[in-house]
């Protein structure tokens, strides 16, 4: 319940990611929907999701070598649709005999189209990645979110493996020691403002509970660790 409260507190804050630039990759393996969310977030970013015109048809376009029916990054929790990053699905391509009262949405390869199914059922599945780009300005914490939302999409959430070691790679040349990524402590816990929980934060040697005025997180460039700073303090920062 904590957890879930969290999520739709930083939803109410911040809002969430619709329109970033999105790279899919279809993975030859059976899976149930969880386990493929699961592998997905360690391995990319997240389960493949579209949530345009213009998303569905770039997907789509990359979905030519599905070679069976695969998951995507849509479920429904309390009759209410939504992507795997928390947004409300208010457009989704559904086959014109569905949805068939399930709760976890794959891809239909012969029609290209959505049906739902039990998330125990084992399937092939999409993930996902995202490009992120370093800005050599310094903003605080909330002046760095507000232009990635205007000038890109948001701050970089870092929730898999793959997204950390490629955000490690861009921020070397940045300008400043911390770089900002979308990383907040709401609460009495640390998420990322895609609603993702942090899990590992205490394996970086950080405290759980930050001083109150060091409630944002930034990636220390150097040890290639991420920190505890102050919200106001003026660092380059991290969009997608």
């Amino acid at each position: 319940m904590k957890t879930t409260l969290t999520v739709l507190l930083i939803i109410q804050l911040y809002g969430l990611a619709s329109c970033a630039i999105k790279q899919h990759y279809f993975i030859d393996q059976m899976k149930t929907w969880n386990d493929a969310l699961n592998h997905c977030r360690t391995f990319y970013h997240d389960l493949s999701t579209f949530t345009s015109a213009t998303e569905e048809k770039r997907f789509l376009q990359e979905a030519v070598n599905q070679t069976s029916d695969a998951w995507v990054g849509l479920y429904k929790e309390s009759g209410i649709w939504r992507w795997s990053g928390g947004d409300v699905a208010t457009r989704i391509s559904w086959d014109t005999t569905q949805p068939d009262n399930d709760n976890f949405a794959f891809l239909k390869i012969s029609v290209k189209k959505l049906h739902d199914r039990v998330r125990a059922d084992n399937r092939t599945f999409f993930c996902m990645t995202f490009e992120f780009v370093v800005m050599q300005q310094s903003e605080s914490w909330e002046g760095a979110l507000e232009y990635c939302r205007h000038h890109h999409d948001d701050l970089a959430s870092l929730s898999s493996n793959r997204s950390k070691e490629y955000a490690l790679s861009k921020i070397t040349g940045a300008g400043t020691q911390y770089v900002w990524i979308g990383l907040r402590f709401l609460a009495e816990q640390w998420f990322w403002i895609s609603g993702y929980e942090v899990q590992d934060w205490v394996k970086y040697g950080q405290p759980q509970c930050p001083a109150t005025n060091q409630r944002c997180g930034a990636m220390n460039k150097n040890t290639q660790t991420w920190a505890p700073r102050d919200c106001e303090e003026k660092l380059n920062f991290l969009c997608f």
